[in-house]
């Protein structure tokens, strides 16, 4: 078994183990979607979906949750500005590679698109169900750092997530 040691400051070693190293060093994935207007009778199956993609992807990347899922069932719902400021600063801002779910339009996920991409310049992976009307202004982004993709399931934002951003 091999380890090696890392200083973490003067006269502090830390002596880890090769193998789990990747743990360690997994890269911060921040996994947007719309929320405010996605269809009641679809919403249910929408956010099982992203449920079922959050699990699998957090065995390769450390996962940066937004906020506005489960506050709605409350009698103290976050406001705007709590969101924006988690989802924005807490989460996009510290992200190193951002997954769009673009099934639905939202104006808050072309910002946090936006922003990822022209900002931030970080890897962006946007995705459509493969009968989903997309902005053109989404598909269309030329940018090195930027990849659309229509997909049929989720096993294929998985691999198409692990095979674009992931290093």
């Amino acid at each position: 078994m091999k380890y090696f040691l890392i200083n973490l400051a003067p006269g502090i070693l830390l002596a880890s183990n090769l193998n789990n190293m990747a743990d360690v060093f997994k890269n911060k994935l921040y996994i947007g979607c719309a929320l405010t207007n996605l269809p009641p009778d679809k919403k249910e199956e929408f956010l099982n979906m992203v449920s079922k993609l959050k699990q699998e992807l957090k065995k390769h990347f450390e996962l940066l949750e937004f906020l506005g899922i489960d506050d709605l069932l409350t009698n103290k719902p976050f406001t705007p500005r709590e969101i924006y400021t988690y989802d924005i600063k807490n989460c996009l801002m510290k992200a190193d590679c951002f997954l769009a779910i673009c099934d639905y339009p939202a104006l808050g996920l072309g910002y946090e698109i936006g922003t990822a991409v022209e900002k931030r310049g970080i890897p962006v992976l946007a995705v459509a169900h493969k009968d989903s009307k997309v902005s053109r202004s989404i598909i269309g982004i030329d940018h090195k750092n930027f990849n659309f993709y229509y997909y049929n399931s989720v096993d294929e934002i998985i691999s198409k997530t692990l095979e674009t951003l992931t290093n």
